[in-house]
C-alpha cells in the first residue's frame, strides 16, 4: 500500500512562482536612493553637481546619454524618466505571466499622465522635443503614438486618440451609458474637449485600474486598490481647497471631483462649504495613519503632507507583501516616488529654492 498523497504546501507553490521575481525586486529596492543620498543631492550647489553625484548610482547610463542634448533640470527630467522606463520594463519582464495585467493596470495612469502632458503641450503650442522628457513610454502608448498625437491637427486628434489602446479603453468604459459615451466622444475629439473633461477621464482611468486589480485578486492587491482610492481622496481634497480659494461655487466644485474615493459625497459637499482649512484635517487623519500638518499650513504644504501619507501606505504595501505580486506592485510605487523626488530637487535648484524648501517638497520614507 503506497503512501497517501499529501497536499502540496501552498508556501512552496508560491515560492516557485514568485521566489525569483521577489528576490530580484528586493535587490532592486536596495538600489533606491536613501534619505541621506537625497540630502546629498539637495546640498550640492548646482544641477551639474547633482548629476555628478547621480553618476555613482543606477542613473549613470541615463545621465550620460541625456547629457548629450540636455542641461539644467531638463537633464535630470530626461535621465529620471528614461531610468524609470528601463526599470518598469525590467519589472514587467520578470513578473510572472499571470500577474502582468496587475502591473499593467498600475501603468494605466502613466498613459493618462502622458495624454495630459501632450494635450496641455498642444494647447501651449510646444514642440515635441520640448515635451518628450516628460513622457514615459511604460504603458500602452508608444513613442510613435506620442508623436502622432502631438502633430495631429484639431480635425484629426480625435481619430488618433481613439486609435490608441487607452483611447479605446476609455470609450469602452463609457460604452454602456449612451450619455457618457457621447461625452467621451466629445472629450476625445479635441484638445480643449479633453482638457475640459480631465477629472471625468481621471475617474474612468482609476475605475479601469481598480477593475483590473480586482480581477487579478489577492489581499495584497486589495491593499493597492485601497491606496488608489486614497489617491482619489487626496486629489479631491486638493480640488476642493483650490477651487474654494478661487471662490468657485458649490456646484462647480462638486462637478469637478473625481469619482471613486473613500470619502462620501455628503462629506465632500460639507468640505466644499467650509471656509476653514482646519476642518479638512480630522477627515484626512481618519483615513491616513501617517498624516501630519502643522498649524497655519498653506495649500502646498497640505498637498505635500497628503503625498507623504500616501507614500507611507505604499511602503506598507511593499513590506507586508510576501511571495506575491504585491511585492512587485509595491516596489513600482516606491520607484515612482523616487523619480518624482529627483525632479523636485532639479526644479528646486533651477528656481534657487533653499535647501529647507526643497526638503519640505520631497516624499521621503
Amino acid at each position: 500500500m503506497g503512501l497517501p498523497k499529501l497536499p502540496f504546501p501552498r508556501i512552496y507553490s508560491k515560492a516557485l512562482v514568485y521566489g525569483y521575481a521577489n528576490a530580484r525586486i528586493k535587490a532592486m529596492k536596495g538600489l533606491l536612493l536613501s534619505s541621506s543620498s537625497l540630502n546629498d543631492l539637495i546640498r550640492v550647489g548646482s544641477i551639474e553637481g547633482m548629476a555628478e553625484l547621480l553618476q555613482k548610482t543606477g542613473y549613470k547610463n541615463e545621465l550620460s546619454a541625456a547629457a548629450l542634448n540636455n542641461s539644467g533640470s531638463r537633464l535630470i527630467d530626461v535621465a529620471a524618466s528614461r531610468n524609470f522606463v528601463k526599470v518598469a520594463k525590467k519589472i514587467l519582464k520578470i513578473t510572472p505571466t499571470g500577474d502582468r495585467k496587475a502591473l499593467q493596470a498600475l501603468l494605466l495612469r502613466w498613459d493618462l499622465s502622458n495624454l495630459k502632458t501632450i494635450m496641455h503641450a498642444r494647447k501651449l503650442g510646444l514642440p515635441f522635443d520640448e515635451v518628450e522628457p516628460n513622457l514615459f513610454e511604460v504603458g500602452a502608448l508608444t513613442e510613435d503614438e506620442f508623436k502622432k498625437l502631438m502633430r495631429a491637427d484639431e480635425g484629426s486628434i480625435g481619430k488618433e486618440l481613439k486609435r490608441t489602446e487607452i483611447g479605446k479603453q476609455l470609450m469602452e468604459q463609457s460604452g454602456g451609458n449612451a450619455g457618457a459615451g457621447e461625452k467621451f466622444k466629445k472629450a476625445l475629439s479635441s484638445t480643449d474637449g479633453f482638457i475640459g473633461m480631465e477629472n471625468v477621464i481621471d475617474s474612468s482611468v482609476y475605475d479601469m485600474m481598480d477593475r483590473q486589480l480586482e480581477r487579478a485578486g489577492g489581499k495584497e492587491l486589495n491593499h493597492i486598490r485601497n491606496i488608489l482610492k486614497k489617491e482619489i481622496d487626496s486629489k479631491n481634497i486638493m480640488i476642493i481647497e483650490r477651487l474654494k480659494k478661487r471662490n468657485a461655487d458649490r456646484k462647480k466644485i462638486m462637478s469637478s471631483l473625481i469619482v471613486g474615493g473613500t470619502i462620501k459625497e455628503s462629506i465632500l459637499a460639507k468640505l466644499a462649504e467650509t471656509k476653514d482649512l482646519t476642518a479638512v484635517v480630522p477627515i484626512i487623519k481618519s483615513r491616513f495613519r501617517n498624516f501630519t500638518l502643522k498649524e497655519g499650513a498653506n495649500l502646498t504644504e497640505l498637498e505635500i503632507a497628503l503625498e507623504k501619507a500616501i507614500a507611507h501606505e505604499k511602503l506598507s504595501a511593499f513590506n507586508r507583501a510576501i511571495l506575491s505580486v504585491g511585492v512587485i506592485v509595491g516596489f513600482m510605487m516606491l520607484k515612482e516616488e523616487e523619480v518624482n523626488n529627483l525632479r523636485k530637487i532639479g526644479k528646486g535648484k533651477e528656481f534657487a529654492l533653499s535647501e529647507n524648501d526643497v526638503k519640505e517638497m520631497l516624499v521621503v520614507i
